[in-house]
């Protein structure tokens, strides 16, 4: 029946072996991802069909179609292994969307039960934060994709990603995967099960990351958060009105803060930075 997974509450089966994944037994399934030969051909990344699924290209050529219960994946010669890594990217964060979650593209951490996750566009650090504030004592809650239902953020993986020079050797990475096209020459690393919340999390707050000459922390309107919520969410159009409705109940919920960190101080100095404002908010 291929491999079997749990991502957030819901059962996965694959025919692709899905690595930083956590594998479950059960019965019953939820979600599929299939091997398929005939996939149409898509002249962009990402494409929204009018039957509401998503097509989307890799920078391998391979191919997803992502509807309401399944991915559909048409495989390049050779490079089943790059569309392993895919899946868990655009494809799974658009399944999950379509499944109840809330789906935003960032990093969490979590502390004494809350989880705090960083938002932003890709290259202004947000997996290097998460993974200087795990090794200040808080713990991994999820990378790259933040799955929120009901006001909680779920894990799903105990992997993050990192490039050589910012990786935290002290965190003693127990597994590494190489990703052969990442633009940053990245690679997902394991951390220890005692470095990682392996169970949901109530998010208490959000930061938009930014880069700036001054390093500062401001706390924005419920207006101001759902306009980067926006921008940072998974969703179908601008308007599909569910994910509209969700992005709305998270900026009127949770305390939600601009951080501009200094570009020309290390990565030390503006994670201890945070981790003292982390602190006294929670």
């Amino acid at each position: 029946m291929g491999f079997k997974y749990q991502v957030g509450d819901l059962n996965l089966v694959s025919d692709i072996r899905l690595p930083i994944l956590k594998s479950k037994d059960f019965d019953n399934h939820d979600l599929e991802v299939v091997i398929t030969s005939k996939l149409p051909t898509i002249n962009k990344t990402i494409e929204f069909l009018p039957d509401d699924s998503v097509l989307y290209q890799d920078i391998s050529n391979n191919i997803f179609l992502i509807n309401k219960s399944k991915i559909l994946v048409s495989i390049k010669e050779n490079s089943i292994n790059d569309a392993s890594i895919s899946i868990l990217g655009i494809p799974l964060g658009y399944l999950l969307q379509n499944n109840n979650f809330q789906v935003l593209h960032g990093s969490s951490v979590a502390q004494n039960g809350s989880a705090i996750c960083f938002i932003g566009r890709s290259g202004l650090g947000k997996s290097s934060l998460a993974m200087s504030l795990i090794d200040k004592g808080l713990k991994l809650v999820t990378e790259d994709l933040c799955l929120i239902k009901n006001s909680s953020v779920y894990n799903f993986s105990d992997w993050i990603k990192s490039d050589e020079n910012n990786l935290i050797e002290t965190l003693e990475p127990i597994k590494r995967i190489n990703l052969k096209k990442d633009s940053r020459q990245r690679s997902l690393y394991k951390l220890k099960n005692r470095y990682v919340s392996n169970k949901k999390t109530k998010l208490k707050t959000i930061y938009f990351l930014d880069s700036n000459k001054k390093r500062n922390i401001k706390k924005v309107s419920p207006l101001d958060s759902f306009k980067y919520l926006f921008t940072y969410a998974y969703r179908k159009s601008d308007r599909d009105a569910i994910s509209l409705e969700k992005l709305t109940k998270i900026s009127e919920m949770v305390d939600c803060f601009i951080y501009s960190r200094d570009i020309k101080m290390p990565l030390e100095d503006n994670s201890r930075f945070i981790f003292d404002h982390i602190m006294d908010n929670l």
